[in-house]
Order: structure tokens, then sequence, then C-alpha cells
């Protein structure tokens, strides 16, 4: 008597899906996810390491010579003046001054001008910032 090989019906159910994942489509697939994967890891990665690159400060010996400038025409009486900014370059390892520009005020904010600050690295610049204006925060705890 013969016998027979006879497999359980789980396992040739098995078998049957992995020879339908192993179709030429379905490799395909597999094989780009894996890549995709792997190209968005080293894309955030990048990108979270040049996003905390930029927030760094820099730091100088000397604080840069200021440049004077004309200021552009007053748009309108409700415009004040925002002086400009030092942004420090990486690559020069210079600050550069940005112009300064005329904008309307926010509401129950006031304007904090930027300035030097010294450390024991050397001088960096703190950049220019709307703050809630106290005289409106008195009024608003009431």
């Amino acid at each position: 008597m013969k016998k027979e090989n006879v497999l359980p019906k789980d396992f040739q159910k098995t078998i049957k899906c992995d020879s339908f994942l192993s179709t030429p489509e379905a490799g395909f697939v597999s094989k780009t996810g894996k890549y995709m994967k792997q190209i968005i890891f080293i894309g955030s990665l990048a990108g979270i390491g040049l996003f905390l690159n930029s927030c760094a400060a820099g730091y100088v010996a000397t604080e840069p010579t200021y440049a004077e400038y004309s200021r552009p025409q007053r748009p309108s009486d409700l415009h004040v003046w925002i002086d400009g900014d030092w942004v420090y370059n990486r690559q020069s390892q210079i600050y550069v001054q940005n112009n300064g520009y005329w904008e309307k005020p926010q509401q129950n904010r006031a304007y904090v001008k930027g300035s030097w600050q010294s450390t024991p690295k050397g001088k960096s610049w703190e950049k220019g910032r709307w703050e809630k204006n106290r005289r409106y925060s008195n009024h608003d705890s009431r």
C-alpha cells in the first residue's frame, strides 16, 4: 500500500498565500516599501538636524558695527518702525544686519527690541519680539 503525504489544510493555505506574496508585483511593492521607509527615516533625521542647527545661536567675540540706512516712508499712522535684527550666517560665521521695517502693532502687544547678550562663549543676538503689553495685561486680570 502506498502512503500518501497529506498535508494539513492550514499548512496548504499557508503555502498558497506565500506563493501569492512572492509574485513579481508583490515583491516590487515590498522592496519599494522597504526603501521608502529608509528614505523617510534619513529625510527625517536630516530635517531635524537642519532645524536644530538653525535654532542654535552663533557667538562672536565683538558686536558688528551697525550700518545706517534710510527708512522708507511710513505707510500709515498706524504703523510702527521695527529696527533691523541681526542674523547669524553659519558659513561665514558672522552676523549680518537685516533692515528694519514698518509694521502694524499687534493688539495688546508691545514690541521689545532685540539686544546683544554676553556669555562666556561670546556675544550673541537675541531677536526682537512682540510681548503682551503690561498696560493691557492689568485690564485682563480684573
